[in-house]
């Protein structure tokens, strides 16, 4: 029986919509119709991401709760991006641009993006839960939970079955996304969850 993209073949997973970190997006309108009527708009994605393929946490500053909605971003699995999961639907747009966009910040702003459905693999659970921010909580970051301040705190490189999809900076507890799940550090990405892509 040939492999078919279907969610989780052989048992139950853990998912989430979530934000796709898809590269330049390039816009352009090159489809040939009749004269006088608009033509259909055209986009290439530098990092196109597709039903099936797996991905990794989209490790930026900007994805911070507020800048997400409390979604997770996920981009292209790669070295620095070990594999969290697999898109299991065919991706949508939540504001398609008139434009070429290229600068992240701008895209989030303006839900420049597209969604799609991931299946996580290990993750078994997540909910929203305050963190603090002395010492940064980065996107994919191992947490530990602190008495002192009441909220989940970066625990380094040690990882402790909870994680961060969301970046925090700040000394003040907020409100981010906590995954739960058993990983180990990949190679090139010592401080993100996820199972190890090699080149």
């Amino acid at each position: 029986m040939p492999f078919q993209y279907e969610s989780a073949e052989y048992g139950g997973l853990f998912e989430l919509t979530c934000i796709l970190y898809e590269g330049t997006i390039t816009y352009s309108r090159t489809s040939i119709k009749a004269p006088g009527t608009d033509l259909d708009p055209n986009f290439t994605f530098s990092a196109e991401i597709s039903n099936g393929d797996y991905v990794g946490l989209h490790v930026n500053t900007g994805n911070t709760p507020a800048a997400t909605g409390l979604l997770p971003v996920v981009t292209c699995a790669a070295a620095t991006a070990p594999i969290i999961g697999r898109v299991i639907n065919e991706p949508e747009w939540s504001n398609a641009p008139q434009a070429t966009q290229a600068t992240w910040a701008d895209m989030l702003a303006a839900g420049y993006y597209r969604t799609a459905t991931v299946e996580f693999f290990t993750v078994t659970g997540a909910h929203s839960a305050f963190a603090e921010g002395t010492t940064d909580v980065l996107v994919g970051a191992p947490l530990k939970w602190s008495l002192a301040t009441d909220a989940w705190v970066d625990a380094g490189t040690t990882y402790t079955g909870a994680f961060s999809f969301h970046y925090w900076p700040t000394a003040a507890n907020e409100e981010v996304l906590v995954g739960f799940g058993t990983y180990a550090a990949g190679s090139g990405d010592t401080d993100c969850a996820g199972s190890d892509v090699i080149a």
